[in-house]
């Protein structure tokens, strides 16, 4: 019964410190300790500054925000069984 509990706090707690992105900001000082969200988002700044440049970063920061997406997927597709079978358990008597 608390497997979907569990499972939905897991998600959740993976999401929001994946998305974590202004502590490791402000906390390091070297850009290769830097987590994949706060790398695209200098790569991101670097890019529209460099309007006449000639070289675009705009598809490695799209290619970029589709890998670091890639886990979560993974993560929600191998515990979707787990956060759904809870739902029905409930209504049951």
């Amino acid at each position: 019964m608390m497997r979907p509990a569990v499972v939905t706090v897991l998600l959740l707690s993976a999401v929001a410190s994946w998305n974590n992105y202004f502590l490791p900001l402000a906390m390091l000082s070297d850009n290769r300790l830097f987590p994949v969200t706060v790398g695209l988002g200098l790569w991101q700044g670097i890019a529209s500054a460099n309007n006449a440049g000639s070289t675009s970063l705009w598809s490695l920061i799209i290619l970029g925000a589709l890998v670091s997406v890639v886990p979560l997927v993974i993560a929600f597709f191998s515990l979707q069984r787990h956060w759904r079978g809870g739902l029905s358990v409930g209504g049951l008597r």
